[in-house]
């Protein structure tokens, strides 16, 4: 349902912008909210990077993946070609000085999507390589993979279905307050034929350093950080897991007006999987170039694009909505 879509995410867009104008949370060095939504990798419990804040705050973000690809390496296959949008409710409060708790309920959608011809159009103007795209109809939805026992994962009608809740519990210190350590923990409530959900729990701790800085008398920050997970066994998915996987991010932001600024950021995780497929056997990285609007004081809204910078290890593009509010 294309339209119902994107109507919800013009709707939310308009409540957060008509809420109430506390005190404001610098964007310049706040990391989006993201992940790689490969939809391998995305049933784990890979966290996004958290700043644990001082007062309770509520979010909701949205993001829309696309997905082509089919591969074959010995008597392993893989075929993914759909879309993911993935919709989640993030809520965070503090706990003494310097102490956060928080969980995040997501929302996945599988389907034919609404993002082929787009694409297919950028790759025609730019005379970019598709990718075998047009071996298949748009808009259509199949997920499968097998190995030498033959195919174990079959999906071709859409479908929806709770992810797993995570819960976090996060940290911050330094003389600036600036280092935020979080553990968390996926829990097994996703729905597993859907790819919502691995069946299995996941823990996981970050640490992210951001610092504001300026440049050119404008406000700027950057931020990097770095983590490790260990996934759980992926019950509807037979290729080997690996027990442990490490990622990082590194980006950086400039306010070009008081309300409105541009970010960049830069993910990164080793493979999930030990298996030849490059889609989720090799490292990862992927970009996201975006910015935030403040519409008070209270609320921000950040939008990004995301581009996989190691072709086929994350979606082909990543359209990405985020709202927030402070309580």
């Amino acid at each position: 349902m294309p339209g119902f879509r994107l109507a919800s995410l013009m709707t939310a867009a308009a409540v957060a912008a008509s809420l109430p104008l506390c005190a404001a949370t610098a964007q310049e060095s706040v990391p989006f909210r993201t992940r790689n939504l490969n939809p391998l990798v995305s049933i784990h419990g890979m966290p996004t990077w958290e700043i644990p804040g001082a007062s309770r705050e509520f979010g909701l973000t949205s993001e829309l993946a696309n997905h082509y690809r089919l591969s074959r390496r010995g008597e392993q296959t893989l075929l993914l070609d759909g879309e993911t949008w993935r919709t989640s409710f993030h809520y965070s409060m503090p706990v003494g000085d310097r102490w956060t708790v928080g969980f995040e309920l997501p929302v996945y959608h599988q389907s034919g999507g609404i993002l082929d011809d787009l694409i297919d159009g950028w790759h025609t103007t730019f005379d970019l390589p598709d990718g075998g795209r047009n071996n298949r109809e748009d808009q259509e939805l199949l997920f499968q993979m097998g190995d030498g026992d033959g195919v174990f994962y079959h999906l071709d009608e859409r479908d929806h279905g709770l992810g797993g809740v995570r819960l976090r519990v996060g940290r911050s210190f330094g003389a600036d307050n600036g280092f935020h350590a979080n553990l968390s923990v996926k829990l097994p409530t996703g729905k597993e034929s859907v790819l919502a959900g691995s069946g299995s729990a996941d823990w996981a701790t970050t640490l992210l350093r951001t610092r504001q800085a300026s440049f050119r008398s404008r406000a700027a920050g950057y931020f990097w950080g770095f983590g490790a997970i260990r996934p759980g066994a992926a019950k509807q998915i037979a290729f080997d897991a690996e027990r442990q996987v490490f990622f990082g991010t590194l980006g950086g932001g400039l306010a070009l007006t008081p309300r409105l600024g541009v970010r960049v950021q830069l993910d990164a995780h080793t493979p999930f999987y030990d298996t030849p497929l490059e889609e989720i056997g090799q490292t990862s990285v992927q970009l996201a170039l975006g910015g935030w609007w403040r519409t008070g004081e209270r609320s921000v809204i950040e939008f990004a694009v995301n581009e996989d910078l190691h072709a086929s290890t994350a979606p082909d593009v990543v359209m990405h909505v985020g709202l927030r509010w402070s309580l």
